[in-house]
């Protein structure tokens, strides 16, 4: 059985015409306007075809032929109607087909396009309308008291009848006729739709000239006959009479419930919790949830190998899988996000990892439940722009490799570089002016030495300390750069120490840069060329290839390229020429000059990351670590490099805002094993690293959140009880009357009855008709203090 929930009608009044109203007056019948929604909807196409005499409203000098079948279509945002192929009507607002006299002989029969030999008889005028630019929506439009006859076999078994059931169908017709005085207020004419949102409506099925008509309509006619007129009213404070909205429910468990436990307002004629003893059906139900909601075996390492295909376990009716079940945790998972979104709009979809816990309070004067609350744990995927990420445990597989300063950023990569052993050699270069470091990485890498940034003519007390503690006595000790850029004094003070001190230099950044291609020593016959300015971080996105390979970085600056460095090219036999950086840093004069003697390959972007993206992806790194560094803030990321040529692992510059994180480009890289992120907070920021973690072997992280629906919120239906079956679904939580058992991997909704339990039970009718109670005792048992009227004797 299905049941009324809706609280709100859309009103449409307007007057019957002289052709339909030709039932007398003192059936004070009137006009319907049903939607038909239930089984027909929205279509692209639809056929009808008349069974009796009916006309086109919109133009009568079109002859409607009985039963020849007609097309409706959509063209040019207008109606069409064709027989066969050929056009009879068209570029009409609406197509209205109405009964020359109104009567059961002049049905329309409607057919949906997809379901061309599916006859849906209607009796009265069927409208067709135009819905959204390309569907088309029937609507039927008959007398209520007609209307009525194809509402009750939908809401109740018409076969109680022939079985004691007779006043149970008499008090179903007059609640349903209630219910829409009540909606309706007592004026006219309403616009409704033929599902259970208002009530489910079947059309014409209740004639024997309808192909849909079974012998037990007879007693729903009857029903309705018998009853004609007659409605249910309670006494308004104003001492007026008001018709009764007789919600009703299939069963109630044995117990009836109250508006406001359910819902959220009380309602003046159904003031008492009852004790139904005739409500013996008794539907027993269960749903089970499993606490465990995703299979042990998804990889929360690698989400994006399984979020799209991968679901959760949802629910189970009476152990046997249905699609209401699905829909059901669907809805469930909707709310979830729904709420989640409002806290943090950039979810996107979420996964149910498991349901943890189940907790409900029950009323005392009716023993269903009043509050329920739902334990459960999550994880999300997140949208920034065209971007998706999943929300991973920061940090889970990562290492954040950060100081106070630059220089104490540099020791902790050293650190992390030497590990537990002792450095017998290191790469000393100034930090406040880092170009001659730029070129150091392929040398520090040939002799394992990490390297860190130094002050002109000082050691920065993070780098005395881990020259105490993590560097061999008589350690080699490079200095990049002049006199200019660490001091004379300082070099001397190192040799004091016992280090063997060995300065790399040249009069400039490019002739340093030389000196330390010279001393590699390598065997290749490539270069590449960098610039050494200090707002390019092209070199350093270039370092860790360069150092795997053993390809000297030349540093270059100036239009022309320089004299020094084509000495260097034409005596070490270089024959190929990588120019890392776009036209502004290496120009094209520079490029067109080296491509008369030597092969040349440019790699650059339209700015800083993107040329760091090039360079990952035509010079790739296969290592199992990811190095991430700052664009716009590089200098931290320096020392980073040897750390990156370690493990053969790129390392890649990004800009700091975690919404601009190449995505695309991360998601062809083999996921990595770790990152590192060179650079406190204010480099790298808490977001872009979570962003990272995506690519990374780390972890979903698994976040905890709960639901709680009470009975008794007041004027707000959402999360109510009634809210709570309305998001399951009424055929999957058939009722707020259940017990919760929690067993080891599961969670039980063990419930009794079908329906909300607020009003008239329609077992609990059917019962006390059969044990002789008419249908006006069957009312007043579920509506307090109501009396029935025939409609003309109630003055509104």
């Amino acid at each position: 059985m299905k049941k009324i929930v809706s609280l709100l009608f859309l009103l449409v009044f307007f007057g019957a015409t002289a052709e339909l109203n030709q039932v007398s007056a003192e059936n004070e019948d009137f006009i319907v306007k049903v939607k038909l929604n239930e089984s027909l909807g929205p279509q692209s196409t639809y056929y009808f075809e008349t069974k009796g005499e009916s006309i086109l409203a919109e133009d009568k000098t079109v002859v409607l032929t009985k039963n020849k079948k007609y097309k409706v279509q959509v063209e040019n945002k207008s109606l069409t109607i064709k027989d066969g192929e050929k056009v009879i009507a068209q570029n009409l607002p609406t197509i209205t087909i109405k009964p020359k006299i109104y009567k059961k002989e002049n049905h329309v029969y409607i057919y949906r396009g997809d379901k061309p030999t599916t006859v849906y008889p209607y009796m009265g005028t069927v409208i067709f309308r135009i819905s959204g630019s390309t569907q088309i929506q029937p609507v039927n439009e008959l007398m209520f008291e007609d209307y009525l006859k194809g509402v009750l076999p939908g809401e109740t078994p018409a076969s109680w009848g022939s079985s004691g059931g007779m006043e149970a169908l008499k008090a179903q017709a007059i609640a349903a006729r209630s219910y829409v005085f009540a909606k309706a207020g007592g004026k006219f004419t309403v616009e409704i739709d033929d599902t259970t949102k208002y009530q489910v409506f079947k059309g014409f099925i209740w004639d024997p000239i309808s192909p849909k008509y079974l012998s037990s309509y007879q007693n729903t006619n009857r029903a309705v006959d018998e009853t004609a007129g007659k409605v249910m009213t309670y006494k308004k404070t104003n001492g007026t009479d008001g018709f009764v909205s007789s919600y009703f429910s299939s069963s109630n468990g044995g117990r009836t419930e109250l508006p406001q436990q359910y819902w959220s307002g009380s309602i003046p004629y159904i003031v008492n919790s009852k004790v139904d003893t005739f409500d013996t059906n008794n539907t027993d139900w269960e749903i089970t949830w499993l606490k465990k909601q995703l299979n042990p075996s998804v990889d929360v390492t690698q989400p994006s190998s399984w979020w799209n295909t991968v679901g959760e376990d949802g629910l189970v009716s009476k152990n046997m899988p249905n699609p209401n079940d699905a829909k059901a945790f669907s809805s469930f998972k909707t709310r979830v996000l729904s709420d989640l979104k409002k806290a943090d709009p950039t979810i996107k979809s979420i996964k149910i990892a498991s349901i943890d816990e189940m907790t409900k309070k029950d009323y005392e004067n009716t023993g269903k439940v009043s509050e329920i609350t739902l334990n459960f744990s999550y994880y999300t995927q997140h949208e920034n722009g065209t971007n998706l990420s999943y929300d991973m445990i920061p940090g889970a597989k990562s290492q954040t490799l950060s100081g106070a300063s630059r220089y104490d950023t540099a020791v902790e990569i050293a650190k992390e570089y030497v590990g537990t052993a002792k450095a017998e050699t290191i790469v000393l270069g100034r930090g406040d002016v880092p170009a001659d470091a730029l070129a150091g990485t392929v040398l520090a890498h040939k002799f394992k030495a990490p390297i860190m940034l130094i002050r002109n003519n000082s050691l920065p007390a993070s780098v005395e300390a881990f020259i105490k503690e993590k560097v061999q006595p008589k350690a080699k000790v490079y200095l990049l750069g002049g006199t200019s850029a660490i001091s004379s004094e300082l070099e001397a003070d190192l040799k004091l120490r016992g280090f063997d001190v060995v300065r790399v230099s040249g009069k400039n950044r490019t002739a340093t840069s030389l000196a330390i291609a010279a001393e590699l020593q390598s065997a290749t016959d490539e270069v590449m060329i960098a610039s050494g300015d200090g707002n390019s971080s092209d070199a350093l996105s270039a370092s860790a290839y360069a150092a795997v390979k053993q390809i000297p970085i030349i540093i270059h600056s100036g239009e022309k390229l320089a004299t020094q460095t084509k000495e260097y090219l034409n005596t070490a036999g270089i024959r190929s020429v990588k120019l890392i950086g776009g036209h502004s840093v290496i120009p094209l004069a520079v490029e067109s000059e080296l491509k008369e003697a030597y092969s040349t390959n440019r790699i650059g972007g339209a700015s800083r990351v993107d040329t760091s993206i090039a360079i990952n992806q035509q010079l790739p790194l296969d290592g199992q670590n990811i190095v991430i560094g700052n664009a716009y803030s590089f200098v931290d990321s320096l020392a980073g490099s040897v750390l990156a040529a370690k493990t053969g692992s790129p390392i890649l510059l990004l800009h700091p805002d975690a919404v601009q994180i190449p995505g695309t480009f991360l998601n062809s890289l083999p996921i990595k094993n770790q990152a590192y992120f060179l650079g406190g907070s204010q480099v790298i920021s808490e977001k872009l690293k979570t962003a990272i973690n995506e690519y990374v072997v780390s972890e979903l992280n698994k976040k905890k959140s709960k639901l709680t629906f009470k009975g008794s919120n007041k004027n707000v239906y959402e999360n109510t009880m009634g809210h709570f079956r309305d998001m399951l679904g009424a055929s999957v939580l058939k009722s707020v009357d259940f017990d919760l058992v929690n067993e080891s991997d599961r969670i039980l909704m063990d419930g009794t009855g079908y329906g909300h339990g607020i009003g008239m039970s329609q077992y609990g009718a059917f019962g006390r008709s059969k044990a002789g109670q008419t249908a006006e005792q069957i009312l007043t048992f579920y509506y307090d203090n109501i009396e029935i009227k025939s409609r003309s004797m109630i003055i509104q």
